[in-house]
């Protein structure tokens, strides 16, 4: 098959595994302080609250806590790395451990997760499993896990 379509991934880290995001919904990566972002009041627990990034309020959305990974970063500390992505006009940060680069993969090299879609909770989010030597990268599906597909 000739109509393997290439796409950019960026690859970020969560705990100790390594997840990607479609290039095209990433604006930027910025440090913020904890104590810039502010709380919201009755917000799930995995929204932080939301912080001014370039004049927007834009809601900070901690990834791990909306992906259920409750394992110790060793970098618990007040700067938090926040990656902007644009869904469907709308502007959000996730919390992320780390950004690692910028790939380019092509659609063959993503295994379809039908079957870890059923066996685990938070299949719904994932998009593929991104096979590279001896790399597991998770293509998560941003618009489903942030729910704007309603």
């Amino acid at each position: 098959m000739a109509d393997s379509e290439i796409m950019k991934i960026v690859v970020f880290r969560l705990g100790n595994n390594e997840y990607g995001l479609k290039v095209d919904k990433v604006r930027e990566v910025l440090k913020i302080h904890e104590k810039d972002i502010t709380p919201l009041p009755n917000a799930p627990s995995y929204v932080m609250g939301v912080t001014n990034i370039r004049g927007e309020i834009t809601p900070i959305i901690d990834l791990k806590g909306k992906l259920g990974i409750y394992e110790n970063s060793e970098n618990e500390k007040d700067e938090k790395l926040v990656m902007v992505i644009e869904v469907e006009q709308q502007t959000f940060g996730i919390l992320v451990d780390g950004v690692k680069d910028v790939m380019q993969i092509s659609s063959e090299q993503i295994v379809p997760v039908s079957a870890i879609k059923k066996a685990s909770s938070g299949g719904e989010y994932i998009e593929g499993i991104i096979k590279l030597d001896n790399r597991l990268i998770i293509l998560l599906d941003i618009s489903s896990l942030l729910e704007l597909n309603m």
